[in-house]
C-alpha cells in the first residue's frame, strides 16, 4: 500500500512536470514548425492561398506518380497521418469519411462473378454464384490539382524578418468532377504533420525541377523556397468572408488580392525605413 506522502509527493511531481510543459508551449503556436513568441509578434495576418498545379510554376509539385496529392493520399492509407475537417487543425476526420470524399460518387467498380460450388465439383448442376468484391473507384491523384494554403505571415521584431508561418494545406475536389458542379474538399492536413511524418525523408516527396533534375527538391524544401504560385483568395476580416465576397467575382477579386499582397509588402518595407 502506498502512503499518502507518497502520494502526494507523485500528485506534486506530475503536477510539476505539467505545468513545466504548458510553461513550454504557452505563447507558441503548436501548428507551426517554426513557432514564433507571441511576445515577439509585432505584425500578423493569416492569409489563404489558392494553388494550381496546372499552372507551369506549380507543375513541379504534380510531376506524373509523384503528386503532393498521391503522397498524402497514400500517407494517409498508411496511417502515417491523419485528416482534419479544415484548416482551424482541431476536429479529425475519421479515415472512413476521408474514404467516401475519396471515392467517386455514383460509379459502381468494374469486377468478375466469381462462382461458388457447393460441392467443388465444375459440373455439378447445383451451385451458387456469389459476385466478387468490386473496388469502389477513387479519384486519382492528378486530377486533384487544387490546393488551398494557410499561413501566418508574422514580423519576427526578435529576428527582423518577415516570416511565412504555413499552418495547413487543404486538397480540393476540383468542381468539374462533382456532379452537382460544386468545390468540395477532400480533407485538410497539418502543414507541421506533413513536414514531420510525410515530406522529410521521403524519397517520394520530391519537387520535380524540369529545368535541371539534379535542382530535384524534397517538398519541404520547395514550400521552404516558395517555389509554388499560390493567389490570395482570403485574408483574415472581421466577417470571415473570402475576397470573392468582400469584393465580387472576376477582375474585381484578381485586383483586390493583389493590392493586399502590395500592402504586406509595403509595410514590411516601411518597417525597415522606420
Amino acid at each position: 500500500m502506498f502512503s499518502t506522502k507518497k502520494i502526494l509527493g507523485t500528485i506534486v511531481i506530475l503536477f510539476s512536470f505539467f505545468y513545466a510543459q504548458a510553461q513550454e508551449v504557452a505563447g507558441y503556436n503548436t501548428n507551426s514548425v517554426r513557432p514564433v513568441h507571441e511576445y515577439d509578434q509585432f505584425y500578423k495576418k493569416t492569409l489563404w492561398f489558392r494553388i494550381n498545379g496546372r499552372e507551369k510554376q506549380n507543375r513541379g509539385f504534380f510531376a506524373s506518380n509523384n503528386e503532393i496529392t498521391k503522397i498524402i493520399i497514400e500517407a494517409v492509407k498508411a496511417g502515417v497521418i491523419r485528416p482534419f475537417y479544415n484548416d482551424s487543425l482541431k476536429d479529425r476526420m475519421p479515415f472512413e469519411e476521408f474514404k467516401q470524399r475519396l471515392s467517386i460518387p455514383g460509379v459502381v467498380g468494374e469486377g468478375e462473378d466469381m462462382s461458388v460450388f457447393n460441392n467443388g465439383d465444375w459440373d455439378s448442376e447445383e451451385h451458387s454464384t456469389v459476385p466478387a468484391p468490386k473496388p469502389i473507384p477513387e479519384y486519382f491523384p492528378k486530377d486533384l490539382y487544387l490546393l488551398e494554403m494557410k499561413e501566418h505571415m508574422i514580423f519576427d521584431k526578435r529576428k527582423s524578418r518577415m516570416m511565412h508561418d504555413i499552418q495547413a494545406i487543404t486538397i480540393k475536389i476540383p468542381s468539374e468532377l462533382d456532379r452537382g458542379g460544386l468545390e468540395k474538399s477532400l480533407g485538410t492536413f497539418s502543414y507541421k504533420e506533413l513536414i514531420e511524418n510525410v515530406f522529410k525523408g521521403n524519397p517520394d516527396a520530391v519537387w520535380y525541377n524540369t529545368e535541371n533534375e539534379s535542382e530535384n527538391r524534397n517538398l519541404a524544401d520547395a514550400f521552404d523556397l516558395r517555389l509554388f504560385s499560390g493567389m490570395l483568395i482570403k485574408y483574415g476580416n472581421e466577417r470571415d468572408a473570402a475576397i470573392v465576397d468582400l469584393y465580387g467575382e472576376g477582375r474585381a477579386a484578381v485586383i483586390a488580392s493583389q493590392q493586399m499582397l502590395y500592402q504586406i509588402i509595403d509595410y514590411e518595407q516601411d518597417l525597415w525605413e522606420n
